[in-house]
Order: C-alpha cells, then sequence, then structure tokens
C-alpha cells in the first residue's frame, strides 16, 4: 500500500508480504489449542487409570477369598482312657492318674496322691522315649509345677539318694499354690531306656519326709501294664535292686512314724 509523502517507503514497501505477520499472529491460537488438546488427554488418563484402580479394589474385596487363619496341631494329645502303665504301692493310697502322648512318640503318665495343701500329697510323672534336652534339675521341677498350677518359692541344694532305680537326685522346695507346702522334689533318667520320673512328695510338716522315706515312695512305683521291652527290663532289673529297708514295715512307717536311715 503506497503511502502520501514518502516515495521511498512506497517503492520498497511495494514488495513488502503480509502473511508472515498473519502467521505470527496465528501462533498464539495454536499453543493455547495445543495446551488444551493436551490438558484433555492427560485428564482422559488419569480417569481410565483411577477406573482401573477402582475395579481392581473390586475383585480384591470379592474375587480372591479371605485367608483363614488354622492354629496348628497339638504336639501332646491325651492317651485314650484305659489301664494306667504305671502303679504306686497301695500302701501309700490311691493314685490318680492320666497320660498324653507327643506327635514324636513320646509318652507322659502323671501319677496324683491326695490334693496340695493337704497332709499327704504326691505328684509323679513319668516320660517314656522324650528327646528333649537335658535341663537343670531346679528347672525341670519349675516346668513340673507350673504344669500344676503352682510355682516354686523356696529351693534347697539338691543330694543324691539310692533307690531301685539307682541314685535318684532330690532337693527340698516349698511349693505355693493357694497354700504353701514344703515338699521333697526328685528326679530320675536312665538314658539307655529313654525312661524317667520327676515329681514331689509334700507334708504339711518339712521334717515327716526323710530321705528313707522318700526312697521308699519311689521304690513303690510299678509297671502295671504293657510297656515297651527297655521299659520292662528296667523294672526288672529295679526289683531285683529292691532293698529290706522298703519292706512292709518300712513302708507303714513311711505313711506316719518316721523311719530309720535307710542303709
Amino acid at each position: 500500500m503506497a503511502r502520501a509523502g514518502y516515495s521511498a517507503w512506497d517503492d520498497d514497501e511495494a514488495f513488502f508480504d503480509e502473511r508472515p505477520a498473519r502467521r505470527a499472529r496465528r501462533k498464539p491460537v495454536r499453543w493455547i489449542r495445543l495446551i488444551l488438546m493436551s490438558s484433555l488427554m492427560i485428564a482422559g488418563l488419569v480417569y481410565f487409570a483411577r477406573q482401573k484402580g477402582d475395579e481392581a479394589k473390586v475383585v480384591a474385596r470379592t474375587g480372591v477369598p479371605s485367608s483363614v487363619l488354622i492354629a496348628p496341631a497339638p504336639v501332646w494329645n491325651a492317651v485314650a482312657s484305659g489301664p494306667a502303665l504305671y502303679a504306686i504301692d497301695k500302701t501309700f493310697g490311691t493314685a490318680s492318674s492320666e497320660a498324653r502322648q507327643h506327635t514324636s512318640g513320646a509318652r507322659e503318665d502323671t501319677l496324683s496322691l491326695g490334693r496340695f495343701g493337704e497332709a499327704r500329697h504326691a505328684r509323679l510323672t513319668l516320660i517314656q522315649g522324650s528327646s528333649e534336652p537335658s535341663r537343670s534339675f531346679f528347672v525341670d521341677i519349675v516346668r513340673r509345677a507350673a504344669d500344676a498350677g503352682l510355682a516354686v518359692s523356696r529351693n534347697a541344694q539338691s543330694r543324691m539318694i539310692v533307690t531301685k532305680f539307682g541314685p535318684v537326685e532330690v532337693a527340698a522346695m516349698s511349693l505355693v499354690g493357694k497354700s504353701e507346702q514344703d515338699c521333697q522334689t526328685f528326679r530320675f533318667k536312665d538314658h539307655d531306656s529313654g525312661f524317667g520320673f520327676q515329681g514331689w512328695l509334700c507334708d504339711t510338716q518339712a521334717e515327716a519326709i526323710d530321705d528313707a522315706q522318700l526312697a521308699c515312695f519311689i521304690d513303690g512305683v510299678m509297671l502295671n501294664g504293657a510297656g515297651s521291652p527297655s521299659l520292662k527290663a528296667l523294672f526288672a532289673r529295679s526289683e531285683r535292686n529292691r532293698t529290706d529297708a522298703c519292706g512292709a514295715a518300712a513302708r507303714t512307717a513311711s505313711i506316719g512314724v518316721r523311719t530309720p536311715g535307710r542303709p
């Protein structure tokens, strides 16, 4: 376009192309369109991602069954009622018995005389086939006391006494339940046969039980039913080792009157 008064400019601008200027004016519009399209695409992707997430949650809630917690099988199970495997000489009274079997094959039989706190109470657990590691005498008695709902309040130094089974470790201890009672605790283990026993003999007076009486009580433990060949051999051997110190007169005296010391 010619401009009046400026002839030089008219000549130069005769060839001036206004299309680049129009394109420059259009560029902002294209950028706005590009930003708008990108925003729409991002919004669409976010929407579909949320839809997928919601579907996954629904599947997780309805398609997958909930976990069921199953308690492991007990390692000890009660043995069906039947003749007791062991017995205590009837001179000491009638003992109640219960037995349980371990999944490893070990068996525990518990004999009880009277109730804790009575004038004469005893509890004896006989173990066959146990593979448990060796523990201290005190720890073994504490565990047995806990099984009976009792605790150990005092204990003396352990000592050895002679019985038909051989040397047996014993110690004076005070057991506590609803009351407190002085007891003579004991433990025996024969590694060759895998047989052993642990327990206590209690009285309302600590001096009422001496080593001879305790030995006679332990000597009164008998095999009452069928057992393994090694167990039968052990009890047969033990009976041959029994002494006259625990004859009928001595056993009667152990219930009431103190007996002389065991030779």
